[in-house]
Formats: structure tokens, sequence, C-alpha cells
């Protein structure tokens, strides 16, 4: 890569979140040149949504034009990597393994993730949080989160892993407040990371959480400071949805790297 400092966790419009007017490549290039920060394009790959919402970028196998139009950059920009958020699902482990046997190799970086259990109820969307929650009870909403990563982890399908806490994005002492039996101490978190350092799989540094009620990174600097003095390895992201995001949050990836002792 040409510079120092890499942001890993960079959203386009070929993520389904983000609107087809939205930013394409171009917009986030032209901002990291100018800021000397190396860049990944980590957009959302989620094999349920792709399957049934023919407004997905990646609807009807699309994979292959992602891959072509990021190959035509790439040629003229040595601080881009191409890259995937692949969302897993327990009941499709055979699948996701195919996957990446047939594509680790022609992406620079796919990064593992967890936003949804039960199809069309992400935990990442406060709305569908709060339909999912009049359904189940917080408690057992909480403990899958962290069943379901504990099994995503041990499948041992992925080398890198993303904001490993994000289930306290919404449910926090800032917005949906915890219920007196539900476990959300940084224990869990920890126990989550420690796994990870188990299986040799880096753990995202996701400074997204300011956005949000939690208003701290994911996993938070304590937690990322005590998985460091075990030896973890970790990547940092952004997870900018916007271009605005992307250039404010900046010097907050550099300071990162100081804080982890990160070195591209």
């Amino acid at each position: 890569m040409k510079f120092k400092y890499t942001d890993y966790h960079i959203h386009t419009n070929w993520s389904s979140d983000i609107s087809e007017d939205g930013p394409n490549f171009n917009d986030y290039i032209k901002i990291a040149e100018a800021e000397e920060i190396n860049i990944c394009f980590l957009e959302h790959y989620e094999l349920y949504n792709i399957e049934r919402d023919k407004t997905d970028p990646f609807y009807n196998d699309k994979i292959d034009d992602y891959l072509e139009e990021f190959d035509e950059l790439k040629g003229n920009y040595r601080f881009i990597l191409s890259g995937l958020e692949l969302e897993y699902y327990r009941d499709r482990e055979i699948e996701l393994l195919e996957f990446m046997d047939d594509y680790e190799k022609e992406i620079d970086f796919i990064g593992g993730t967890l936003h949804e259990w039960i199809y069309h109820y992400p935990i990442t969307s406060r709305t569908k949080l709060l339909e999912l929650l009049e359904k189940v009870q917080m408690k057992k909403v909480i403990d899958d989160y962290f069943e379901i990563s504990r099994m995503m982890i041990e499948s041992k399908i992925f080398k890198n892993l993303c904001h490993i806490d994000t289930i306290f994005r919404y449910i926090n002492e800032n917005d949906i407040i915890p219920l007196d039996d539900c476990n959300v101490s940084e224990d869990r978190v920890l126990n989550l990371g420690r796994l990870c350092i188990k299986n040799n799989i880096r753990i995202e540094y996701n400074l997204s959480g300011t956005k949000f009620p939690i208003n701290r990174p994911f996993p938070s600097k304590e937690v990322a400071e005590h998985l460091k003095s075990e030896r973890a390895k970790f990547f940092v992201g952004s997870d900018s949805h916007s271009l605005e995001f992307f250039q404010e949050t900046i010097p907050k990836v550099k300071q990162a790297y100081e804080l982890l002792g990160l070195i591209d």
C-alpha cells in the first residue's frame, strides 16, 4: 500500500443501505489521496438479501461487475483495496465456505460480520431492533448475539471480524436501556476477543459508534487495550457510509493506529 494508515471499512453505493446516487469509489478516492490514507471498500454482502431483494447491488450475481469496476481503478491507484463485509449465517456455513474458496483470492480483504440472524431484523437498525424486541425478550436477543458470534468465530470461515460488540449500538444506557436480567458486561466482549486470539482472527476497531447512542468505538477503547495486552491482532475501520463521516474520522483512524501500535 502507498500510505502509512489504512481505513479498512468504507461503504459506497455498492452497499445495500446506501442509495444508488450515494458516494462511489471515485468520491472516496479523491479524499483519500488528498489525506494520504489507504482505503478498503468493505461492501455489505448478505446472501439472503442478495437472493430476495432485486434492489441489492449484488443481486443476480453482480459480484463480478463489482470486481471489474474496481479493477479498472486499481491500476491507477495503489492505495485502494477491494473488500466485502460478509454476513455470517449459522445455517449456511457450507455456502459461505464455498464463497470464500471462490473469491478469497480475488478480493483483497473480507471481514465477517453479524447484523441479523432472523432475516429482516438487523440489530443494527433501531427500528428493526425495536420490532424484534416486541417478539423476543431482550435477554435472548443479547444472548443470541454472543452465542452466534461465538459460532461465527469457531467456524473459522473468516480471518477478520467486524465490530464484535455492535449489539450495543442501541442497547445501552443512553438509548434502549438494558433490563436487569441482561448481561451487558465487558467480560462477554473480552471473551469473544479472546476467542478471536485463539483462532488467529483479526478484530476490527470500529470507529462508527460515535454516530450512535453508544458514543464509543466497537469494542471500547478499554476492551481494545486489554485485548492488545493479550496479543490480539486488530484492523481499523471508520465504517463510513458518507463522505463527510469518512473525512472527519480520518484523524481518529490515525490515532487508533497509535493506540493499538499498528503499522501498515
